[in-house]
């Protein structure tokens, strides 16, 4: 059972946080604050001009605020058929609409498992991957982060000893925000029969660029996790791989078998929002990443090492008018707590002139 008083004593207690937002602002505990705490990266989900023009499209529109049943039992509108052809025009594979990139990971993954099966994750991997490893008893080894040496050396020990080895890795990292190395992945699998890769695009999906990191290489790529609830500022996952896998998942994968699935009204607007051209806010974006300069892409973390450390700097932030989350284990590493900046692209450099100060103080 979870020890609330050691969490004390550790700085590692949580509380849920009672706030509102307001395009890029949150108000919390009465007080405005510029939100950099949020997966929010294009600024969609929470611009007003957006929602007002799509609301109006739904007066004229059968979409509703409940699904009703499973998809298995039905699907309650055409905009999932839209949603999932759309990935699959844009990816060539075949496109499954999951209720959260946490539901895709949990289920699919377990789905995968079998007693020929070896996965092969790297340490840094989304926790919905790690808790369907567990939970299916699935034979799994884990590598250093980013560590190529570390992951060549495992798929060398183990390539005769399975017929089948599934690496797990994110393409973005959720708490670091360094990238992946596909290449060097899709190399293993040129070099491997045995090799598939299962890439999570979560904190990368509509980003950057419109198909996130895999998009150029999906054909290579046997499973690619994109979440809706990020970039896209809408909810919900798809998960992208073969037809034969596409309905392996549908008979096997438990939560799509057994949740209601999202509401259509959901669907829709994200079918809205990917018909757009978001060019210019993903220009701005990357200018902000490199005013900021602490890192290659959105997810730009701050390292202090210890939990009391990294709450002093987040409410020294709070204080100056920024919403900026401490991140502490088990989230991230024991000894690697950190503030997690999350840009996005509805700031100006101007917005980020007291943070980079704090930062470069620090």
């Amino acid at each position: 059972m979870f020890d609330i008083q050691k969490a004390k004593q550790d700085n590692n207690f949580r509380e849920l946080k009672h706030s509102s937002i307001s395009s890029k602002f949150l108000n919390l505990n009465g007080k405005r604050l510029l939100n950099l705490g949020s997966n929010d990266y294009l600024g969609i989900a929470s611009n007003r001009a957006l929602r007002d023009e799509f609301l109006q499209i739904c007066l004229d529109s059968e979409w509703y605020f409940g699904s009703g049943a499973s998809r298995l039992v039905y699907t309650s509108s055409d905009e999932f058929e839209r949603l999932e052809s759309w990935f699959e025009n844009k990816f060539k594979k075949s496109a499954l609409i999951f209720n959260s990139g946490y539901c895709a990971n949990l289920s699919c993954i377990s789905a995968l498992n079998s007693d020929d099966t070896l996965f092969i994750a790297d340490k840094l991997i989304h926790a919905s991957m790690i808790d369907a490893l567990k939970l299916s008893n699935a034979n799994f080894k884990r590598y250093a982060h980013n560590d190529n040496e570390a992951l060549e050396s495992l798929v060398k020990q183990n390539y005769d000893k399975f017929k089948r080895i599934i690496i797990l890795s994110e393409a973005i990292f959720s708490m670091d925000g360094d990238r992946a190395d596909i290449e060097f992945m899709l190399s293993l699998k040129r070099r491997y029969d045995n090799i598939m890769l299962y890439i999570d695009e979560a904190h990368s999906f509509f980003a950057l660029n419109e198909l996130g990191i895999c998009g150029d290489m999906s054909c290579d790529i046997d499973f690619i996790l994109v979440t809706l609830s990020k970039a896209v500022g809408s909810s919900g996952a798809v998960l992208l791989g073969s037809k034969e896998y596409k309905d392996i998942f549908i008979n096997s994968a438990r939560s799509l078998i057994y949740s209601t699935s999202i509401p259509p009204i959901n669907v829709a607007w994200s079918n809205f929002i990917l018909a757009q051209d978001h060019s210019k806010r993903r220009e701005n974006l990357v200018n902000l990443i490199n005013y900021l300069n602490l890192n290659s892409t959105h997810i730009c973390p701050f390292v202090v090492g210890e939990n009391a450390k990294a709450l002093e700097l987040s409410k020294a932030l709070n204080e100056l008018g920024y919403f900026v989350p401490a991140i502490r284990p088990p989230t991230v590493p024991s000894g690697k707590a950190r503030l997690r900046i999350s840009l996005r692209a509805d700031l100006q450099d101007s917005d980020l002139m007291s943070l980079k100060r704090l930062l470069d103080e620090n």
